[in-house]
């Protein structure tokens, strides 16, 4: 069973994503809210693969690529772009992310690139 953690600050993001990813089986989807609430996640359980919105208030993508290097945790990173953030994705690519998919993305966009991160 793999674990899977998205981390949105916009809901119908985290409900799309979740959606997507319930047809792939052995995948168990957890959600955060933003940045922090992600952090706190990461350091209670352990997680396969964090989908993460660069764009949050508050603790944005990037610090939480930060902390989780600071801490040591060990998960895939793909960053989700809106637009006009790709040399921020390219950044947090920089700091360690896998891949990033760019908003607005169909669901077999973002199967696709959970299977390739998985190997599923």
């Amino acid at each position: 069973m793999k674990r899977v953690l998205i981390t949105d600050d916009e809901k119908n993001i985290r409900l799309t994503i979740s959606r997507a990813l319930e047809n792939l089986g052995n995948i168990e989807i957890e959600t955060a809210l933003n940045g922090e609430d992600a952090i706190q996640k990461l350091i209670n359980s352990s997680f396969d693969l964090l989908l993460l919105d660069i764009k949050m208030p508050g603790m944005n993508g990037l610090d939480v690529i930060d902390i989780i290097t600071e801490k040591n945790i060990n998960v895939k990173i793909v960053v989700i772009s809106a637009h006009g953030t790709i040399d921020t994705a390219v950044q947090a690519m920089k700091k360690g992310a896998v891949d990033f998919i760019e908003k607005p993305f169909t669901p077999d966009e973002i199967r696709s690139i959970v299977q390739k991160t998985l190997d599923i």
